[in-house]
């Protein structure tokens, strides 16, 4: 099998039912997002690698659910970090910095980076050739929709990565987390179409007389689970600055969202 999956065991109302670890290859691998600071987790890839060469380990963002053990597993696997400068920046690893359209080529498959920003500012996505599966990190799940973490997630960017994955007619998407998707293109176009539609909604929510993040988010998503506030206001306000930028009379976006060590 080409493709294995390792899930760790990180569940939460951010991270669905734990962060999805890719080990791509077959007589030797690549190993996509090692997942966060957990032993298990290492020792869970460490089974599945079962002894064959590792060429990379590749990193599609800096959130700690996805880059916690890079620096571990490069070390445990003795296989250098390869992520974008910004990621490589982030996390504090001396990798390989990965540009936009950069490929990594072993036995008879082959990686190309893809630069996609949007969830995050450094997030990239990887085609898996000749499958034309792609590794969407954080900006598709398997599940639901992504949170666009403003300030240094950006709509505009979100959208013109969406339709960069399009683009490429892909077959299989691989999240960060939750279950592949079978049919990429048509999840690409859904998620392009629900956040036209939660632009359309914050418009609507503004013109009834919605003042500030909070009250916006309270009229388009209605009552949240403990937890999901932070990240839909910020979601909001990635929102509220494209369309400010495009000239709307909306308020002004609320200060970033951080996300903790274990979430998404």
């Amino acid at each position: 099998m080409t493709v294995q999956v390792v899930r760790a065991d990180n569940a939460s109302i951010l991270t669905l039912d734990g962060t999805r670890s890719y080990v791509v290859g077959n007589e030797s691998v690549v190993v996509i997002d090692p997942g966060p600071r957990d032993p298990a987790q290492l020792g869970r890839i460490e089974d599945v690698v079962r002894g064959r060469p590792v060429i990379a380990i590749l990193l599609t963002h800096a959130h700690g659910d996805h880059a916690g053990c890079g620096a571990t597993a490069a070390a445990r696997f003795e296989a250098p970090v390869r992520a974008s400068t910004e990621t490589l920046q982030r996390v504090g690893i001396a990798g390989q910095a990965l540009e936009d359209g950069d490929r990594i080529c072993w036995d008879d498959l082959e990686l190309v980076a893809i630069r996609t920003p949007g969830h995050s500012s450094d997030h990239l996505s990887y085609l898996l050739l000749p499958e034309r599966d792609v590794f969407t990190g954080d900006l598709v799940l398997g599940t639901g929709t992504s949170v666009i973490l403003y300030p240094d997630g950006d709509l505009s960017a979100y959208l013109a990565s969406l339709g960069r994955l399009a683009a490429l007619r892909p077959n299989r998407l691989w999240p960060g987390h939750g279950d592949p998707v079978s049919d990429g293109e048509a999840r690409l176009a859904e998620y392009r179409q629900h956040r036209l539609e939660r632009s359309r909604q914050i418009l609507e929510a503004v013109a009834a007389g919605a003042r500030d993040v909070s009250a916006i988010r309270r009229v388009v998503y209605g009552d949240l689970a403990p937890g999901l506030e932070g990240a839909a206001n910020a979601s909001v306000s990635a929102h509220l600055e494209a369309l400010r930028r495009d000239g709307r009379d909306v308020p002004a976006p609320a200060p970033g969202f951080r996300f903790a060590e274990e979430d998404g």
